[in-house]
């Protein structure tokens, strides 16, 4: 694949109009932990692809061509590594060479190489919709948490990349592009998962130009833009969470969610 059509599956949210997207996460208040992550220390939680619901992340297929031109361009990459690595020319030739008369040299390296690369990978997840019941089910704790919406027209949320949904597992290309495709199995899902309609932003920590602390975008003042309560988010919970965010540098407007009398729907009031 090459890059442009890269762009075209996986564009940023403002190449598709979009200009808000949402992030749901449960709410604790004998734990604030992670909203003073947030709000006060300004920084954006990546997990690892070990850490999600999804047994499938970060766990691409590789496919090793045939063809004898596949085989050798594979072969001078190896030695190309080995070079940087500081072994010398004839050295790196010998050593690649003589590894890959065992069968299995390649493969293995392929593998090794994969579980190197999505191992490292940080991933932050948002979707493009505040009032999806499921969302507030799953991932704000029944309701009791909250949904945060972020301006997808500034760095770092306008980073995020669409997840493509397809019922073809992604595979892993070796050696791995120095562009924005090396995140392309990070970005293929089940079509069972489409409903959530998906974004994400990734990094891997040695490589990153935008500021991070190994773990976390850094955030601007204006990033976060609303907050939205669940509807059946506790008092305790609602006061913890209000007196975190006033004291940080965000100003977002506060919505508490209420069921709807009529349908299977959200109603929301501003409370500032």
């Amino acid at each position: 694949m090459n890059i442009e059509d890269f762009k075209k599956i996986h564009p940023w949210p403002e190449q598709c109009g979009i200009h808000s997207l949402y992030r749901f996460m449960p709410v604790n208040s004998e734990n604030t932990e992670f909203l003073e992550h947030l709000f006060i220390k300004k920084k954006l939680y990546h997990s690892l692809p070990a850490d999600f619901n999804d047994p499938f992340e970060g766990k691409p297929h590789f496919v090793i061509g045939k063809s004898g031109n596949r085989a050798k361009m594979i072969r001078d990459h190896l030695k190309k590594v080995a070079r940087k690595n500081g072994m010398r020319r004839k050295d790196a030739d010998i050593l690649i060479s003589n590894s890959m008369k065992d069968p299995n040299f390649i493969k293995n390296s392929i593998a090794n190489a994969t579980k190197k690369t999505f191992g490292e990978l940080r991933i932050c997840c948002f979707t493009t919709d505040n009032v999806n019941l499921l969302f507030w089910s799953h991932y704000a704790n029944s309701h009791k948490g909250i949904c945060i919406e972020f301006d997808a027209t500034i760095m770092p949320i306008a980073f995020a990349y669409k997840v493509e949904y397809s019922n073809e597992y992604p595979h892993a290309t070796y050696p791995v592009p120095s562009d924005e495709r090396a995140f392309k199995p990070a970005l293929v899902k089940a079509k069972a998962w489409e409903y959530e309609n998906e974004f994400r932003i990734m990094f891997v920590p040695n490589v990153m130009t935008l500021p991070h602390d190994g773990e976390s975008l850094l955030l601007s003042d204006s990033t976060i833009t609303n907050v939205y309560m669940g509807s059946e988010i506790s008092y305790q919970d609602k006061e913890v969470l209000l007196n975190i965010i006033a004291e940080s540098d965000f100003a977002p407007n506060i919505w508490q969610a209420a069921l709807s009398p009529k349908s299977f729907e959200l109603e929301f009031t501003q409370l500032n």
